[in-house]
């Protein structure tokens, strides 16, 4: 593995890739890899533990028309009727951001060799591996091009029918060639065959355009069995033949008729047939980042959109809102997403998308879109999200080209990758591979809206099979056919190819798997950045033929990066500075800056709370440098709060701090500062564990008292409402009052604010019964015996015969919200973190809130509770999940 510094875990797969960018990691930590006929889903903290998957199954072919026979052998039918035979295999794969899945989860996208597409979420319920189908998007582009009669219909849809007419001409000029080639064929003429480079079948035809070329991507080698079905040809002998498969040649011997019996589908010429297939033929699919409107109308603020490219050169783009409500029962139905454009970006196959957000520096945000296709052309492309946000069909386009790449090189784009980085701002960086093995960087100036090329050159010897930014824009990592991957600098608007240095804590002798592997086939980043994955397909050859080869075809690689020499400060705000540094390895340092620049990035709180790599580094640096790791913690903490945290004021400290703060606070407390994971390891002082629990005990306190104070102030916010006659149904309820009334008597210094909101909250009298649920007495769901509430947490009912001095008494869980009892009938949501579980959701309100709950100057009724509840832990801010057995997939956050 060039360049690229030893595994930290790897993990084998029974299956192995065929496409590029064949591996995406989630923002819930999750990592999908398409391998052949199955999509493999892996935590990436429990390797060898147990996985989820997508069976990919054949998908019916599409009811688009029949064709004569005689028609088979026009140029644009040659490719179709020399298809494969081909077992269901998945082409490209992407997550969605958190939030769209009934569980707040992630959806998966995936696009199978046979052009369609389909989104699965995991099984919340279901209590199995298998992932659950929720949406088709290739029958619902179907059926949009089958009520516009895809585009054929003259003076209706002015968008498709120019790009249908563009499909004719181009799927006249791609099979040209290949016609040629047949034609001039006798029958004692051998076979002509497309160059080889490495066992790879590789047309030198350089204009881009040949359908055979045009690339399937596939990078498989060729075998015995896919040439002799290459030679499979339509026999003679009927009139009429059903063309309705896509890639299949049992598909086009199908549904055949001497006397045109077939009357249910209509009869179309060869070119419409070629048109429509490839209108359908999806090869790439992308989800974009999620994007906020600030129009408080819409079903729903939250959105993204999911952008699927064809062998047509149309991008479809597909809108996803969040779900009104979040669950982990059955009954929840995923909404289909809704079609809001068609794009004819390119004149030839759609072979990559990247998307990312340009803020421009204000408020005003646009999402960009940079798509590549198989003739080697990139374009990037623009859509104003509001605008955006209104487009409810697909009639009008709905991005702007703003940048094309203009260059010689005319081999097909294979990998490109779009950032944004925070500095300097107006430029965006663009990074393009090739199936030449070439690797171009470009910088887009969005004020003067001029492109240019900043480095070019000859990154790998075979296609590049995927690209990634990292560390806002400072690096970029690219891998290859050729089994290389490499690491490189961006500095001054040049790439500079750099080792990386982990220099990893816990990692021990390990073996470079590149010596058993053949093909890398993509990398992706962790949500921390600290770490990326590569999947590589293993050389059968060099495995043992018995219990390795036919079992392991391809292997997940994860490596750190964190501690790798970037050259300069990712933030020159960021220092790492101690007494003990002159001893430390010059590593630690860079070590320390990357960790300290990742906890900053996650201060945003639009940014999902997902640190499983960064607690991993740190919990190793617990064992192997303890001192190093107080130092940095020290450092962290004061940085975070703006005061020293041994000397400051705990109480002033946590009040002035936002939500966000406080929750990587208590994250860091309890999964490093005070785990007991490595018990082997020296032990730290008294005083270093009182101070870390002096902390992670005053920040729970200030985050309940804020959650206490935030119920209060929406019962005196639904109070005003309905006062004032105005409809609030669809506001968030608030439970659990008595009990929280409760706590606040218990514990009686608390915030002035806090007491002033109960005075308040009392002098509601009966009414309050109209404006939130108010119940003092509960009961045990056991036994039916009271329970007295003493703790916020748990609780133990009074026993069913307290004359009984052999009473059985439960203990029961409290909900980490509301402080009600938790129901023990339905499933509950549950917190990897502190442990905690919660069975009342909150609104979004309380995690976004800019302003503390117990700010004096905070107006109740400018309270907005009509935001979705979200499944996030008001102590840790981590997404919620529910309690699955050890032996079914869960992600770890943290």
């Amino acid at each position: 593995m060039s360049a690229m510094a030893p595994y930290y875990q790897a993990a084998t797969l029974i299956a192995s890739p065929s496409y590029p960018s064949a591996i995406a990691w989630s923002s819930e930590n999750l990592v999908a890899v398409a391998s052949g006929h199955l999509v493999t889903i892996l935590n990436p903290a429990v390797l060898q533990g147990p996985r989820g998957l997508v069976e990919l199954r054949r998908s019916d072919p599409f009811p688009i028309g029949v064709v004569n026979r005689e028609d088979l052998f026009e140029p644009c039918l040659v490719p179709t009727c020399l298809a494969r035979d081909s077992e269901p295999c998945a082409r490209s794969i992407s997550w969605s951001q958190q939030g769209f899945a009934p569980n707040a989860g992630c959806l998966l996208a995936v696009c199978t060799v046979d052009g369609h597409v389909k989104l699965y979420r995991s099984p919340i319920c279901e209590f199995c591996d298998e992932w659950v189908e929720v949406a088709d998007i290739s029958q619902l582009l179907f059926n949009y091009y089958k009520n516009i009669n895809f585009g054929e219909d003259v003076g209706s849809h002015s968008t498709p029918q120019k790009s249908a007419n563009t499909n004719h001409t181009e799927v006249l000029g791609c099979t040209h060639e290949l016609q040629q080639l047949l034609s001039c064929r006798g029958p004692g003429r051998r076979k002509m065959k497309p160059s080889r480079v490495d066992d790879y079948i590789y047309d030198d035809n350089q204009n881009g355009l040949d359908v055979l070329k045009d690339a399937d991507f596939s990078l498989k080698p060729c075998s015995k069995s896919k040439k002799k079905s290459l030679k499979k040809i339509v026999k003679p002998g009927h009139e009429l033949a059903a063309v309705n498969g896509q890639h299949s040649s049992q598909n086009i011997k199908a549904q055949l008729s001497s006397n045109g019996e077939n009357k249910s589908l209509p009869l179309i010429t060869g070119k419409q047939y070629a048109c429509r297939d490839s209108l359908l033929s999806s090869l790439v699919v992308a989800w974009s980042p999620v994007v906020s409107s600030s129009d408080f109308t819409c079903l729903s603020r939250n959105w993204c959109i999911l952008a699927v490219g064809s062998k047509s050169g149309n991008v479809s783009f597909w809108k996803m809102c969040k779900p009104e409500y979040y669950t982990i029962d059955v009954g929840m139905v995923t909404r289909d997403p809704m079609l809001i454009g068609v794009l004819q970006a390119h004149k030839s196959w759609v072979s990559a998308i990247s998307w990312d957000v340009s803020s421009e520096g204000s408020s005003k945000s646009s999402l960009l879109l940079a798509t590549g296709c198989s003739d080697g052309s990139v374009k990037i492309w623009s859509g104003n999200i509001e605008g955006l946000n209104q487009c409810t069909s697909a009639e009008e386009v709905p991005f702007a080209l703003v940048a094309e790449v203009t260059t010689d090189l005319s081999a097909p784009v294979s990998s490109i990758s779009l950032s944004v980085p925070t500095q300097p701002q107006h430029e965006v960086n663009l990074a393009i591979g090739r199936v030449s093995g070439s690797l171009e960087t470009w910088i887009w100036n969005t004020c003067s809206n001029r492109i240019e090329n900043t480095s070019a050159c000859h990154a790998h010897d075979q296609v590049v099979t995927d690209l990634s930014w990292g560390l806002d824009g400072h690096c970029l990592y690219s891998c290859s056919q050729d089994n290389s991957a490499h690491c490189w600098i961006f500095h001054e608007n040049h790439i500079e190819e750099i080792p990386v240095h982990t220099n990893y804590p816990e990692l021990k002798d390990s073996t470079d798997l590149s010596e058993v592997s053949d093909r890398c086939f993509g990398l992706t980043l962790a949500p921390g950045a600290q770490m990326i994955a590569l999947v590589r397909s293993l050389d059968p050859n060099l495995l043992n033929q018995m219990y390795q080869a036919r079992t392991q075809k391809a292997v997940v690689e994860f490596i750190w990066i964190g501690g790798q020499f970037l050259g300069i400060p990712l933030d020159k705000s960021i220092h790492v500075c101690s007494p003990q540094s002159a001893i430390l390895p010059a590593t630690n340092l860079w070590w320390g800056s990357n960790i300290l620049w990742s906890l900053k990035k996650y201060e945003n709180g639009e940014r999902e709370l997902v640190l499983w790599d960064v607690v991993t580094v740190l919990q190793g640096f617990k064992k192997s440098a303890p001192t190093f790791l107080e130092t940095l913690m020290y450092k962290w903490v004061s940085d975070l709060f703006s005061v020293d945290a041994r000397s400051h004021s705990r109480h002033d400290m946590m009040s002035n701090a936002s939500l966000r703060k406080l929750h990587l606070l208590n994250i860091i407390c309890r999964k490093v500062m005070l785990s007991d994971q490595y018990p082997d390891a020296e032990k730290e002082n008294d005083a270093t564990t009182d101070l870390w629990n002096n902390l992670l005990v005053s920040s729970e306190r200030e985050l309940r008292e804020r959650l206490v104070s935030f119920t209060f102030s929406a019962v005196l916010n639904r109070t005003a409402y309905l006062l004032k006659d105005d409809s609030n149904e669809n506001s968030w309820f608030p439970v659990g009052v008595a009990q929280m009334d409760s706590w606040v008597s218990l514990n009686g210094e608390v915030h002035n604010q806090l007491k002033s909101l109960r005075l308040r909250i009392k002098d509601l009298g009966s009414r309050i019964d109209s404006v939130c649920e108010y119940s003092v007495e509960e009961t045990c769901t056991y036994c039916s015996a009271p329970v007295h509430f003493k703790s916020p947490d748990v609780a133990i009912c009074s026993g069913s015969s307290p004359a009984t001095a052999s009473t059985e008494r439960h203990k029961l869980s409290r909900c980490r919200t509301s402080m009600r009892l938790c129901s023990v009938l339905q499933p509950v949501w549950h917190c990897v973190c502190c442990g905690g579980m919660v069975d009342k959701l909150l609104p979004e309100t309380f995690f976004t809130s800019p302003a503390s709950p117990l700010d004096a100057n905070r107006d109740d009724e400018s309270l907005d509770l009509s935001a979705p509840a979200v499944p996030l832990c008001p102590f840790c801010g981590i997404l919620l999940q529910r309690s699955m057995p050890a032996f079914l997939l869960s992600p770890s956050p943290v």
